[in-house]
């Protein structure tokens, strides 16, 4: 048997005998998450290295007017504001997202009570989304209750490719910038070269020699900044800096 083999095979097997899109990545976009939640419904991340769902919720956040979300990293001492924050978005209605749980699991065991709170009406617009590392210590109601949303990174560039346009890109975004021609390129070029790098994290030290996530938060500051230093070169008339993006996005 040839082990590193086994995997393509099965994949071809599987797309010969069921079909393509049985072998098609799948993303959870947040508009289909979103469409099952409730008040009393949170949504529960579990995460993963090089994965973070925050922008997508924070993008999606500003269709439904509820921009900006609310946020708690949490950790030591953090249970007290998590906790004013969502008394307030109750009253509010608005978005609720705490991020690192798996360092508060003894809040987590009160979350069935905070969300549903006695003698207290929560307003109908409030969601709570968590975020937070696989542990056995979870506590097993929140994990009943909640809608559970794995985020894995994509396996493959066109994977990879396919889940930033499917969330991170779309018509508005590649319209933002002028001009749209230069901006479109720069936009795939950038996700495609995160996408490479998301890939290249399976070699370990072979890949890079310093282990780090490289997740949406490095390829969303990469598009912020070309974002504004062409706006800058277009509103000062002044020539796009190529060395200084090329510093910028693939040396910091």
């Amino acid at each position: 048997m040839r082990q590193d083999r086994t995997m393509l095979a099965s994949e071809q097997f599987i797309k010969d005998v069921l079909g393509e899109e049985y072998v098609q990545p799948v993303t959870d976009l947040i508009a289909d998450i979103y469409e099952e939640t409730t008040p009393h419904k949170p949504v529960l991340y579990l995460l993963s290295a090089g994965a973070d769902p925050t922008g997508s919720i924070d993008e999606y956040a500003k269709k439904h007017k509820q921009f900006p979300t609310g946020k708690v990293s949490m950790g030591e001492a953090q249970e007290g504001p998590a906790k004013a924050l969502m008394d307030q978005a109750h009253v509010a209605g608005k978005w609720v997202i705490l991020n690192n749980c798996h360092l508060s699991i003894e809040m987590m065991s009160e979350m069935e009570d905070l969300l549903n709170p006695k003698e207290k009406v929560v307003h109908e617009n409030f969601r709570i989304f968590i975020t937070c590392l696989p542990t056995n210590e979870f506590p097993l109601s929140l994990l009943q209750m909640a809608i559970k949303v794995t985020t894995e990174p994509p396996k493959g560039l066109k994977a990879g490719l396919s889940r930033t346009f499917n969330t991170l890109v779309n018509q508005d975004f590649l319209e933002k910038v002028e001009p749209p021609e230069k901006w479109r390129s720069m936009v795939f070029s950038v996700c495609f070269m995160h996408s490479v790098v998301q890939e290249r994290r399976k070699f370990g030290p072979l890949g890079f020699c310093i282990a780090y996530e490289f997740n949406n938060e490095d390829l969303v500051a990469s598009l912020l900044y070309i974002d504004r230093h062409l706006n800058m070169c277009q509103q000062m008339n002044i020539p796009l800096s190529w060395k200084a993006i090329r510093y910028m996005v693939t040396e910091v």
